[in-house]
Formats: C-alpha cells, structure tokens, sequence
C-alpha cells in the first residue's frame, strides 16, 4: 500500500513542479490577460468533462467486476453524446452575449470540445489502469502528458512565438494526443480488453457515476465559481492573477489525491468495512500533515518573493494563498473522506457535502467580492470546503461509530507508517 501512495506521490509531485514551471511561464510571457483567458477556457473545459467522465468513477470501481472492452465502449460513447450537447448549448449561449462573453470566450468553442475530447478519452483509459490496480502504468501515462504538455507550451513561446491562450490550447491538445496513443497500445498490452468477465451497461455506470460526477460538478463550482464573478467584477486580468494563486495554493491538493487514488483502488477490490474505516482514518492523517508542511512553506515566503518569480502584475498572489490555505487543508481531508465513500459504494454522500459546500460559496462570494475583490473570491473557496469536510466527518464518524479522538494522531499511526516505509525502502534495495 505505502510503495503504491509512495510512487504516486512521487508522480503528483513532480506534476506539481510542472505546474509551477508552467505558472511561471505563463506570467511572465502571457501577461495576466491572455493567463486570464486561459483560466475561463480551462475551466469550461473541467465543468464539461465533469458531465463528459458521469462514468468515470464507475470504471474503477467496475473495472474488476465487468468486462473491460464494454466499460471502454460505453464511456467512449458517453462522451461523444456530451461534446455534441456541449456544441448545442454553445450554439445557444451565443445567443445571450451578455451572459456568454463571461463564460465562453469567442472563437475558442470548437477548441474547448476537442480539448474535452481528448482530456475525457484519457481519462477512460487512466480509470480502467486504475480500477485493475496497474498504479505503475497509471503513473508512467500521467507521467507523459504533463511532461509533454511543459514541453509543448515552451516550444509555442520560445520557438513558435505564440505568447497567448491559443499557444497554450495548442500545447495542451498536443499533450493528450501523444498521451492517448501511448494509453491506448498500454490497454492491449495488458490485455484488458480479453477480460471473461460480464458485460457493463450504460446503465449501471450512469447509476453509480451519475451521483459521484454531480457531486464533482458541485465541488468544482465551489472551487471555481469565483472565477466567473472576477472576470464579471474585475475583468480577465484580476482572474489570471487570481488563479495563479490557486493553481500554486492548491497544488498542494495532489498529497490528498494521490493517497486517495490508491485508497479508493484498495477499498473497491474488497469488501471489508473495517478495513476501510481504518484505512481512511490513517490516510487522512498523513494527507493533513503532509498538507501542512506544504501550507506553511507557501505562507512563509515573502509577498515580495511572489511579484519577483511571477511579474508586477501578480504581486497579490500572497494574500490569495494565504486566504485559501484553511480551505487547502480541509481539501486534503476532502479527498480522502470522499473517496472512502465512493470506493465503498455510497457516493451520495459526495453528493451532498458538495451541495453544503456550494450553498455557502454562493452566499459568501456575494458577500465578500463587493468588498474584498480577489480575496474575498478566496475567502469564499475555503469556507465552502469546510463546510464540505464537516458534513463528511459528521457522516462518516455516524457510519463508522469514529470519535473525534480516532482523529488524533497516535503511537500506532506512526509505527504503522514507519514499519510501511521501511518495507518500502526493503523492496528498493
């Protein structure tokens, strides 16, 4: 267990140097507008695949119950029929100017559905290596397209002189093009697709993924709504400077994901409650204290640190990292109660703790905007993130018969994880 959070840790680490390696060439080549511009188109590109991966979930926890071949069909077809609804809705957002100048920007739609495409096809495929527990192959193909996506991005700047959102659009759909081919040979190498096991339907994967993807909908709202209300209040410019201190404040969120990518693997491959409780309760600990380190170290470097590294027009990247640290921690709780409850079969609960969340984000980004700009968008994330994580524990301690004291970091946690690391370190030798 620890050598496969270990790996891909390891993985989502250096996936979070190329982010920031990224962040910092967009800044200081972009400029805030055009790195603006490139946030809404982004996160149009994220709300849609959300609808488009309904199944995603479903695949890894099907991926060791149903064949293969049908769970690869019927999502490849789920996500054709979304890009294609996904076209019509765009079709009538244009018709409302006013409301679609802040939320689609012009002449990028086909863009957006072929980014979709390709991010959703590899995403099928990541899922099935996942839910068959081929962790290391997952790793090596996440492993490339972040790679592929830095190097892309370069050559569109240095090379092709593309200093703009079109240049980072090109960059990422080359990215997942390469990543997909190499996904795909990866799936017929390990024979996946010759599996004995009962064919999957459309319907069993929508009944489970239907709940889980809404409520990632939800939670994406809750992390991103800001964005919308700054390009509206503040214009594009306030909003690349606002999600260049998210994307460095929640960088931080790939401790919880990777841990709970292997939690929620190891929860759905067996049927054991204790097991799960015990699991998420000691995963959860190391994701907070992990998370904390990395908190810390981003709040201590200088404000002035900040306007240096990424530009004058990025200066206030301090206060926004600093107003969402709390909801960075409560974050690394999120990911681990979250998938605890879907790889145990009961993702309604995601469902409505990103509801909770969402109610508060709305009240408090109407609230605080008006008076605190950028700040108060942050402010707004981190409360809805704890009101997220406080219905999950209030669920999962109901569940579990947990305590507020299993929360405690004890004796047996930290033997339990030192006797894991040195097994790790055993089997490098």
């Amino acid at each position: 267990m620890i050598r496969k959070i270990v790996a891909t840790s390891s993985v989502r680490v250096l996936h979070a140097a190329s982010n920031v390696l990224m962040l910092l060439l967009a800044t200081n080549y972009l400029g805030s507008e055009q790195w603006g511009l490139s946030g809404i188109i982004l996160l149009d590109v994220s709300l849609i695949l959300l609808f488009a991966d309904m199944v995603g979930n479903s695949l890894v926890y099907y991926a060791s119950k149903r064949n293969a071949k049908t769970l690869f069909l019927w999502s490849l077809l789920w996500l054709v029929s979304t890009i294609l609804f996904s076209g019509l809705l765009f079709l009538l957002l244009k018709r409302i100017p006013k409301f679609s100048q802040y939320i689609l920007p012009d002449g990028f739609e086909t863009a957006i559905l072929a980014m979709v495409f390709l991010s959703g096809l590899q995403g099928i495929q990541l899922n099935l290596l996942l839910g068959k527990e081929k962790i290391k192959i997952f790793n090596a193909l996440f492993l490339l397209q972040f790679v592929l996506l830095l190097l892309a991005f370069s050559v569109m700047i240095f090379i092709l002189d593309e200093r703009n959102a079109w240049g980072f659009v090109f960059a990422q759909m080359f990215s997942y093009a390469v990543a997909n081919l190499f996904a795909l040979v990866a799936l017929f190498n390990q024979k996946l697709f010759t599996s004995a096991l009962p064919r999957a339907t459309l319907r069993e994967l929508l009944g489970f993924g239907t709940i889980t993807q809404v409520s990632s909908v939800v939670h994406l709202l809750n992390k991103r709504l800001g964005y919308y209300f700054i390009s509206k209040t503040l214009g594009l410019g306030a909003v690349g400077v606002y999600s260049s201190g998210v994307q460095l404040a929640e960088g931080l969120r790939l401790i919880g994901q990777s841990i709970a990518l292997v939690q929620m693997s190891a929860i759905s491959n067996r049927d054991d409650k204790e097991f799960a409780k015990q699991l998420t309760l000691q995963l959860l600990k190391l994701s907070f204290v992990l998370t904390l380190g990395g908190v810390l170290i981003l709040n201590i470097i200088p404000a002035s640190w900040y306007g240096m590294i990424f530009g004058r027009d990025f200066q206030e990247i301090k206060a926004i990292v600093l107003c969402l640290s709390p909801g960075v921690l409560a974050l690394a709780a999120n990911a681990v109660f979250s998938h605890f409850f879907s790889g145990s079969g009961i993702p309604t609960y995601n469902l409505k703790a990103s509801f909770t969340g969402f109610v508060v984000s709305v009240l408090a980004l109407l609230l605080l905007i008006p008076y605190f700009g950028m700040n108060g968008a942050a402010i707004s994330a981190s409360l809805a993130y704890i009101a997220a994580i406080i219905y999950q524990w209030y669920v999962f301690r109901k569940l579990t018969n947990s305590s507020l004291q299993d929360l405690l970091i004890s004796s047996k946690d930290i033997r339990t994880i030192l006797a894991s690391l040195k097994h790790f370190m055993r089997q490098q030798q």
